[in-house]
């Protein structure tokens, strides 16, 4: 104990912690105004043992007369550690115990003091203090930890605060705390080192303190030492120290010159630190009112002039500190050959004369795992070193898994590097060098890019994908609500839902997608509809999908699970798309989709990669509604998770909202409503079913929904035989694209709640078109007999089958003509000829040729052969059923 510590206590038991606190924290204020100015180390200090005695004392009270009797300590952290508080610093304390912290009855009476007001009103100040225990050690992690390193024990009679810093070394990433600091390095104190000539903005603690404070911990991060045994290092020069003391010393008078200021926007930051140009040329003031104009203006630049040195100084001690690591090189981990040097990532030459193949292709892939998890470039001269001729010699070894399974870093980065060599992707994945080169639909329409490169962009979608739902995960007040997809649905969620091996398998499924011989390949060179760089596009190796992973789980590294869900993407591709063409899947169609996916996890990755591989692009033909992000195949998606997670019933939300069981019975006669993604858009028509029941006279609710990539009108109407041609004809007169139609009828009560999803770029066009098929719907117009002659004539192939167990049918027809024309023609004819009610209808295009499906059913007293020779002979001409 020192004499100032003394001091502090023996004032304390004279009079008080409270009127302590006041008098000796003024006594240091009128040193910190006064202008001698060698005193800053010593101030510092002193003003934290105010702190520190204080809480000391009241911890030993709090310990003894509770009588908690297991180890704990109070311990200071960052500034507060190292004893170097200004008037304007925050207390930094931290209580650590053995024992867990919840329901730490002592914890908690701890922290009833600190938190609501009887520690202040003892003490005269606010203890701002976090409780840890051994169980925190592991997640503490970049500011928190590095806050540790500065951990002095304030009260501690275990002994306990020497085992908790034994404890954070035994777990402590050197390498990674290095890259911390190296981050704050290069984004706000490598610039702040080299402007120190600056006057109208200087932030003495951020960028002059902790730009010399740099360098100590990064020294002292090496085996976790605390800042002032670094103090004691050769590196640190007697006026490097000084240097500081004088910036520390600058700080407490600058503080005590910007009282009462806002609190800064981040912890730790303080608007109180903020020089500017008045501060810089109000040094004077120091010499008091005694002092003439002359002398002032003499000290004030003595004051710049030191304060300028000082700048520099601490500017270039870390510099050397941070430049003189990287030159002689930092081990990733101790003892590892992989090195942080000037230029990047390098691996230290192989050990042995004439080192295999196997050897060669760890090392490379080594250092390509260790760039990906820490973010880091290779050093380009390993091009010339450890990638020399790789792509002669480069074999399949573990660490090709260890890139695809580590979820830290770029795998897209990584392989834009691997690029920049000759023929390696070649030897890791067995026809890449053809793919890279070679054509494809969107190559041929952008007319930019090769296809390695656009493959490398659906990769960094996925990262990006999986990086910002962790961060919405993260930011959630409830993860449940935004992991409810029906209500939230959401790619980038979804995507942070994966684990480390099935994101694993679909990094590898993006990267390899075109190389393995599927059937679908097979079938697409033999379709001569197609261009030349079309069918040969994909499985380009030739090797049969289920031979090409072979290798991966036996040279590769990667766990089986793994490659079969690989295997399992590739050769379902296309699965959303093509049971998404369907429009609104039934039960049936849902329990198919599921039953291909196997399981949830399955379903999920299917529906994150198909985001990923499709997201960036689509061919200029695709219907909106096939988008990955398009209602039907986010209508699949929803149906498909609730086969596994039920939603609450819909009954119970709508007695809650004042429905009465009468209304129910309305509306549960809409069969299919109240699952998938119309369950959320429906609500905004229910009452104005509920009122259509009860007033026969009521008109019809036409609204507009903007919904992703497509523009959805809801209409709820009385039904009535050809409503749906209705609005089809409206639709066809203001030459609006329909790409689909789901239809739902209470067939009991007379009522259709339908939704028309359009092609709306122009959406000044919607008040317009609701107006209009709101009065075609009163008006019942383009069903009329008289109507048929102004239809346009369908010319193509023509189907009619039956379609689910529920009397429904598909009216399929491939046609080269306009869609809108052609859907009202056939919704009008469908009405007329064969007495359909629709139920749904979908519409696309594939290479110049529109598919329209349309599904309804057909009257008792119709079977299907003759339906057939009437849509042979009066829907579709020149047909060939």
């Amino acid at each position: 104990m020192d004499a100032f510590e003394a001091k502090v206590i023996a004032l304390i038991a004279e009079i008080g912690p409270v009127e302590a606190f006041r008098q000796l924290t003024a006594a240091n204020d009128r040193e910190l105004l006064s202008p001698v100015l060698d005193n800053g180390r010593r101030l510092a200090r002193e003003r934290t043992l105010i702190y520190t005695t204080l809480v000391r004392e009241w911890a030993a009270k709090q310990h003894a007369s509770f009588g908690y009797d297991k180890p704990f300590a109070v311990v200071a952290l960052g500034g507060t550690g190292r004893m170097e508080m200004t008037p304007c610093s925050d207390n930094d304390f931290a209580f650590l115990f053995e024992d867990a912290l919840e329901d730490n009855a002592f914890l908690l009476h701890l922290q009833e003091q600190i938190l609501y007001g009887p520690f202040k009103q003892a003490y005269g100040f606010k203890c701002e203090s976090l409780p840890f225990t051994l169980s925190d050690i592991p997640n503490l992690d970049g500011k928190q930890l590095n806050a540790f390193l500065d951990m002095r024990p304030v009260y501690d009679p275990d002994g306990f605060t020497d085992l908790f810093r034994e404890r954070i070394r035994d777990v402590y990433d050197p390498f990674k705390h290095f890259l911390h600091l190296r981050a704050y390095w290069e984004e706000t104190w490598k610039e702040a080192a080299l402007e120190c000539e600056r006057l109208d903005r200087f932030d003495i603690k951020n960028q002059g303190l902790r730009v010399f404070l740099a360098g100590i911990w990064l020294l002292a991060g090496e085996r976790f030492q605390p800042s002032w045994e670094i103090y004691e290092h050769p590196v640190c020069s007697e006026k490097d120290l000084a240097a500081y003391a004088f910036l520390l010393r600058i700080r407490g008078y600058a503080q005590l010159r910007h009282p009462n200021l806002p609190p800064g926007a981040a912890p730790g930051n303080h608007p109180e630190d903020i020089l500017t140009f008045e501060d810089f040329v109000s040094f004077g003031e120091l010499l008091g009112n005694d002092a003439n104009e002359l002398e002032k203006y003499n000290f004030a630049n003595a004051v710049r002039a030191r304060l300028l040195s000082a700048r520099r100084r601490v500017g270039r001690f870390a510099q050397g500190v941070m430049q003189r690591a990287l030159r002689d090189g930092r081990p990733i981990r101790r003892g590892s050959p992989i090195v942080l040097g000037l230029g990047g990532l390098t691996h230290a030459p192989l050990d042995a004369d004439s080192p295999s193949k196997e050897e060669k292709s760890a090392a490379a892939l080594s250092l390509l795992v260790a760039s990906r998890r820490y973010g880091l470039p290779v050093d380009p001269s390993e091009l010339h070193h450890t990638f020399l001729n790789i792509g002669e010699w480069l074999v399949l070894t573990p660490q090709l898994a260890e890139l695809f399974y580590e979820e830290r870093g770029s795998l897209a980065e990584v392989f834009a590097f691997l690029a920049s060599t000759d023929g390696a992707e070649e030897r890791l994945f067995p026809g890449y060098a053809k793919f890279e080169s070679s054509l494809d639909g969107r190559v041929m329409h952008e007319q930019r890019f090769l296809r390695g490169a656009l493959e490398r962009d659906k990769l960094r979608l996925l990262e990006e994908y999986v990086r910002e739902g962790k961060q919405r995960l993260a930011q959630a007040v409830s993860e449940y609500k935004l992991t409810d997809v029906g209500k939230n649905l959401s790619v980038q969620v979804e995507a942070a839902l994966l684990n480390a091996d099935q994101l694993a398998a679909i990094r590898l499924a993006l990267k390899t997608k075109r190389l393995p011989l599927t059937e679908a390949d097979l079938e697409a060179r033999e379709d001569e509809t197609r261009t030349i760089y079309e069918r040969l596009s994909s499985g380009i190796s030739g090797i049969p999908l289920e031979e090409y992973y072979e290798r991966y789980a036996e040279q590769g590294g990667f766990a089986e699970p793994t490659l079969a869900l690989t295997q399992f993407l590739i050769q379902n591709q296309r699965a959303f798309r093509e049971f998404a063409k369907i429009s609104v899947a039934s039960q049936e169609q849902v329990e198919r989709f599921v039953d291909l996916c196997q399981s949830e996890e399955w379903l999920r990755a299917l529906y994150v990669f198909n985001h990923a591989d499709q997201g960036a692009w689509q061919s200029p033909d695709t219907s909106a509604a096939l988008l990955p992000d398009g209602f039907n195949v986010s209508e699949l998606y929803i149906k498909g998770i609730e086969h596994y997670h039920p939603r609450p019933g819909m009954q119970e939300q709508m007695v809650r909202a004042g429905f009465t069981p009468d209304h129910l019975d309305v509306l549960e006669d809409l069969k299919g409503i109240f699952t998938g993604a119309y369950r959320e858009l429906s609500h905004r028509f229910l009452y104005h079913l509920i009122e259509l029941t009860e007033n026969p006279d009521k008109g019809p609710l036409v609204r507009m929904i903007w919904d992703g990539p497509t523009s959805i009108v809801g209409v709820a109407a009385k039904d009535y035989r050809g409503l749906a041609a209705s609005i089809t004809g409206a639709l066809a007169e203001m030459a609006i694209p329909l790409v689909q139609v789901h239809i739902f009828s209470a067939k009991r009560y007379g009522l259709a709640l339908d939704f028309f999803h359009v092609d709306l770029p122009d959406r000044s066009k919607g008040p317009e078109m609701v107006a209009l098929i709101d009065e075609v719907i009163r008006e019942k117009r383009y069903i009329n007999a008289g109507d048929e002659a102004e239809l346009v004539e369908v010319r193509g192939k023509v189907s009619l089958e039956p379609w689910d167990d529920e009397g429904r049918y598909r009216l399929m027809v491939e046609t080269d003509g306009q869609v809108n024309g052609t859907i009202h023609a056939l919704t009008y004819r469908l009405h007329q000829h064969l007495g359909a009610n629709i139920s749904g209808l979908t519409a696309y295009t594939v290479r110049g040729t529109v598919f329209i499906a349309v599904y309804h059913d057909l009257p008792e007293t119709l079977t299907l052969e003759e339906a057939k020779a009437i849509a042979a002979e009066k829907l579709v001409r020149a047909c060939a059923p």
